[in-house]
């Protein structure tokens, strides 16, 4: 049971510090997803210009409902280059993007466009990560061709998603400098690919990467968390915002403190938010009820939502304790999440509860 809990609980961690998780631990992380997106009535989306977020596998977050449609395909042209913050890329996005809400990259809603940045620390492994998501299941590359990229050699590939709104195309850029990873991934319908194509590969071809800049998360995101006692903010990933204690080891163990701000890609109507809190939660967290301490509201910090915490057995018999909060923004979702040694809980209780409590928005600039 708790293979699953924890699974689901750190897989984003994992891949926002660069580590893989196992077919297994992705396969429940998938399943867990499955079950999120079952919970939300797609009827009842409605289009906020760019603000409803689905997940395709890959680097970033996928606007299926702006991307989904249909009749004539306008043209696409690039604007002038625009940092990614946190990021240390610099994109021509589509004319008339503006910046992603909690993710790095643009979004265009005329043309239906999205692209998405990652930057994080690993081997060169972490690109596959990037372009699946860690999804066993992922399609593979339709084509690929090397090009370079600020004197790193990279390339740029395509892969056909499908979603329960139509087949999307992706064209991606997967670049390794020896230490860290980078990845932009540009999203459409796949009937636009034929117009779409040549200059979207004309907008990774001309991608800029400053290799020295420092990781961000909270800007590349524009989420923010704490200050949290005894942690700080991790900088080797823009994926997720984490925090781990000074000098820890690096993926974090099982058994480490952990505090992962993770974007969950969708959204749910203000009606429904009550409902699929605990619903999600308890996915999130799936434990027999004499596994659960606590469970409740967010009523009184910087966004609300619910909150669970709960204890379990791993796979290597540790007893981890493991605190998650479910919390929303414009009717989307973030979640986060926290682990430590369940002997240290007294300690890091409080402090994950308050954390919680300063999960909060970027001011936008």
């Amino acid at each position: 049971m708790h293979r699953t809990l924890f699974a689901s609980l750190t897989a984003l961690s994992l891949l926002a510090c660069g580590g893989s998780s196992t077919r297994s631990q992705t396969a429940d992380r998938a399943d867990d997803a499955e079950d999120e997106d079952a919970i939300v009535d797609e009827a009842s989306y409605e289009a906020h210009e760019g603000d409803d977020e689905e997940e395709a596998t890959g680097g970033g977050f996928v606007d299926s409902a702006m991307l989904r449609g249909s009749g004539s395909v306008p043209p696409l042209t690039l604007g002038e280059p625009v940092p990614v913050p946190g990021t240390g890329v610099t994109v021509r996005p589509p004319e008339g993007a503006r910046p992603m809400p909690f993710g790095a990259g643009f979004i265009a809603p005329r043309q239906r466009v999205q692209v998405s940045v990652v930057v994080a620390e690993g081997d060169e492994d972490l690109l596959e990560s990037i372009r699946t998501g860690g999804n066993p299941d992922a399609p593979p590359p339709e084509h690929v061709e090397e090009i370079t990229i600020d004197g790193v050699d990279a390339r740029v590939g395509r892969d056909r998603v499908r979603t329960p709104g139509g087949v999307l195309e992706r064209l991606w850029l997967l670049a390794h400098d020896g230490t860290r990873g980078m990845g932009v991934v540009a999203t459409y319908e796949a009937n636009r690919a034929d117009a779409y194509r040549v200059p979207l590969r004309e907008s990774l071809a001309d991608v800029a990467w400053d290799r020295d800049a420092t990781l961000d998360a909270a800007a590349a995101l524009g989420i923010d968390v704490g200050p949290v006692e005894g942690l700080e903010a991790s900088h080797r990933s823009t994926a997720n915002l984490v925090l781990l204690e000074p000098e820890s080891d690096f993926p974090p163990e099982p058994e480490q403190v952990v505090v992962t701000v993770s974007p969950l890609p969708m959204q749910i109507p203000p009606d429904q938010i009550e409902r699929a809190c605990q619903s999600i939660v308890a996915r999130l967290v799936p434990v027999p009820a004499s596994a659960v301490s606590h469970e409740g509201s967010v009523e009184d910090g910087e966004m609300t939502g619910c909150e669970r915490l709960a204890t379990a057995e791993t796979r290597e018999g540790l007893q981890v304790a493991t605190y998650a909060a479910l919390l929303f923004a414009r009717g989307m979702p973030v979640l986060m999440t926290a682990s430590v040694d369940a002997e240290q809980l007294e300690t890091w209780r409080e402090r994950f509860a308050s954390a919680a409590r300063s999960v909060r928005l970027r001011p936008q600039q």
